[in-house]
């Protein structure tokens, strides 16, 4: 069976051209800096400079915009709980709601995490918006990192597409049947089964994928079409990227 991937068109940018070594190297660098982040202001800069990110990697706002709301539905069980989890111990302004009582701390916290989270978030985007996703794999390889891991993410992406395939040929094969979810018993013995399906499928064509890739002389070593070539601009993007990422730390800790 023909597998087709589908990737986003990659529009051309400074990001687009940097080589995906240093980019790499940069964005993971600038996302651990941005999660150690305390304080709201810094916080609230980093994820500013992002957005000028996103801008000059020529993202579409659309796409931007749902990415964002689709992180802030997934982190908003955190940004509910902050507010009345931290305590001031009596010190701070607090404000009771019912049995509940949510603290400023709280919400300083709440605020400091959303802005963390849309940060990397949109870093993350970044990264795999400006480069086809199997050459920031090989620019993983290429800084060291684990070929094993490597590989998982490199088979996991080639195949993502083929396993939810399965799972539309299934879930077409159970209407065809006249099956209809409902909250009994039935449906969860039936949803079981279902999946317990699909994972022997993926399992009985990983072992097929597997033996061709030996038959063809794969040794477990990735290897790249394209060869990584570091110009200045490269260099010169990194030292940026990393000299912005201390100073925003050095801001928050200060």
């Amino acid at each position: 069976m023909t597998i087709a991937v589908r990737e986003t068109a990659i529009a051309d940018s400074r990001f687009a051209r940097w080589d995906a070594r240093w980019k790499l190297a940069a964005l993971l660098i600038a996302s651990v800096g941005v999660a150690t982040l305390r304080q709201p202001a810094p916080a609230t800069i980093a994820f500013l400079c992002s957005l000028i990110l996103c801008a000059i990697a020529k993202l579409r706002y659309r796409h931007v915009r749902d990415r964002v709301m689709l992180l802030l539905f997934g982190i908003l069980p955190f940004i509910a709980i902050l507010p009345f989890a931290i305590s001031d111990d009596g010190d701070g302004p607090a404000w009771t709601i019912g049995f509940l009582r949510a603290s400023e701390s709280g919400l300083i916290q709440a605020a400091v995490l959303v802005a963390r989270c849309l940060t990397i978030g949109l870093l993350a985007m970044i990264l795999s918006r400006t480069a086809p996703i199997p050459q920031t794999l090989a620019a993983a390889h290429a800084l060291y990192v684990p070929a094993t891991l490597v590989l998982i993410a490199q088979l996991a992406f080639r195949y993502i597409g083929v396993l939810f395939e399965e799972a539309r040929r299934l879930r077409i094969a159970l209407w065809c049947r006249g099956f209809r979810a409902k909250t009994n018993r039935h449906t969860y013995h039936t949803l079981g089964s279902v999946a317990g399906a699909l994972l022997v499928r993926g399992g009985e064509r990983a072992e097929r994928v597997s033996a061709a890739m030996h038959c063809r002389g794969f040794d477990g070593t990735p290897r790249a079409l394209q060869q990584f070539r570091t110009v200045p601009q490269d260099v010169f993007g990194f030292v940026l990227v990393l000299f912005g990422t201390v100073a925003i730390v050095l801001w928050d800790r200060l």
